[in-house]
Order: C-alpha cells, then structure tokens, then sequence
C-alpha cells in the first residue's frame, strides 16, 4: 500500500508525463517532452512494482455457513487464488483467522496447517510448499476452520482485513431457514475512520452476499447482518444444544 511518501512521488510523476506530453503538443522541445514522459512512467512503473505485496489474491471467497438456529454452531472456508508476484517464495500465510466466538479445526487445503502462530486474538496459519515459487505461478489455497458461539447476537458481523494485494473479495454468509434476515450492509474502516460501501445482496433463499472490487490493503471490512429475535422454542433449543 502506498504510504505518504509514495504518493507524493506519484503525483510528481503524474505532473512529469502531462508536462512531456504537454511539451511534446504545445512546443517546439518533442525530443525533451518525450524523454520527460518515458521517464516520469518508467519511475512510475517501478514504483508500483517496489509497493506489490508478495502475492496478488485475484479472487478470496470467505464462506460461512451457520449451522443452527442458535448461531452457536458455524463452518468457514475461505477460496484464495492466489499468484506470486517473486521468486523465491517457500510459504503462503492465512492471516488474521478470528471469531466473536471461538475458533477450532483449522486446516489449510484438508492438513493441519504447516505452521500456526498466535498474536492477541488472531491467528496465523501457514502452507508450506515442496519447492520454491516463481513469479507469476498460481495456486489456489482453501483454508477451513469452525466457529463456536460466535453469531448467537440479533445483530452479527463478519470482519476481513486485507493483507494482500486482492482483486476481487466475495462474502458469504449462509444462514438456516429458521433465521432469515432482516438487513444487512458493509462498511469499510481505515485509521478509525468507518465509512458505508455498497450494500450486500440478499439473495432468494436468504443468504447475504457481499462482493468488493479492488480491496484497499490495511482496510478492514465489516459485512454486517440482522436477523429477528429467537423465539421460544428456538432459545429453548439454544439451552439444550449438544456442545
């Protein structure tokens, strides 16, 4: 992600290229406006190639499938295609795999993670792979893990935060049909500052659906959703569940 500085450049560099294209139109100085341009997009391109994260995610599918009425019980996935942007790379890490509840059976693409490291209420997860990456190799990782007592609230939330440069983000959240939902929205939180993005869908058979382009890395986005108040049989359900 580009910090101050970073911008600063860019603009600069932007100012450069309309400058040697102005020069190369307006002026008699072709030879200087097109030597301004090249460069100005030269130092441009290098740029974005220095801030590149070491992998692009062109498309992450978190899915969450509540399992009961309740909300104690949910299931995760999380769909990575994933392309390394350096040579070199031996691992890839799932980071940031949190609940509201508690988090149980992490695996990464059906093992046990090869490394799992703990840092306050996150965790981290690693595949480990048998041979060094290339630039531009694909691969697709598919991270599963349980929730426990963690979307038991009227008013629920789905948290990401983007640690890798990502294409395209998809949520997912699949609810029983003994707990439809009432609305739902997504918001985007940057530097303590929240702001509203585009609403979610819900879809026909009552699940929620939230696709964002372009993610910003460093932003967290909270896909939010409500359902209506337990009735008795389902409170009573809630009581007697098998842990």
């Amino acid at each position: 992600m580009f910090d101050k500085s970073d911008r600063l450049a860019l603009y600069a560099n932007i100012l450069s290229a309309a400058l040697g294209v102005f020069l190369i139109i307006f002026t008699d100085l072709l030879f200087s406006g097109i030597i301004l341009t090249i460069s100005a997009l030269a130092l441009h391109y290098t740029l974005r190639h220095l801030n590149k994260t070491s992998f692009t995610i062109s498309n992450l599918e978190r899915t969450i499938t509540i399992q009961d009425n309740s909300g104690s019980k949910a299931a995760e996935t999380q769909k990575h295609e994933v392309v390394a942007n350096q040579s070199g790379l031996s691992e890839f890490w799932c980071r940031n795999i949190n609940s509201n509840g508690f988090v149980s059976y992490i695996t990464i693409n059906g093992a046990s993670p090869a490394e799992q490291t703990q840092e306050d209420s996150n965790t981290h997860a690693a595949i480990k792979f048998d041979g060094n990456l290339k630039s531009g190799q694909a691969f697709d990782i598919e991270l599963s893990f349980n929730h426990k007592d963690a979307f038991k609230d009227t008013q629920c939330i789905l948290a990401h935060t983007v640690d890798n440069e990502t294409n395209l983000l998809r949520l997912v959240v699949r609810l029983p049909e003994g707990r439809p939902v009432t609305s739902a929205s997504v918001s985007r939180k940057v530097d303590d500052v929240e702001t509203p993005q585009l609403p979610p869908v819900i879809t026909d058979n009552g699940n929620v659906v939230a696709e964002i382009k372009n993610p910003l890395i460093g932003a967290t986005y909270y896909l939010q959703w409500d359902c209506p108040k337990q009735n008795l049989a389902d409170k009573l359900d809630r009581i007697f569940i098998t842990k």
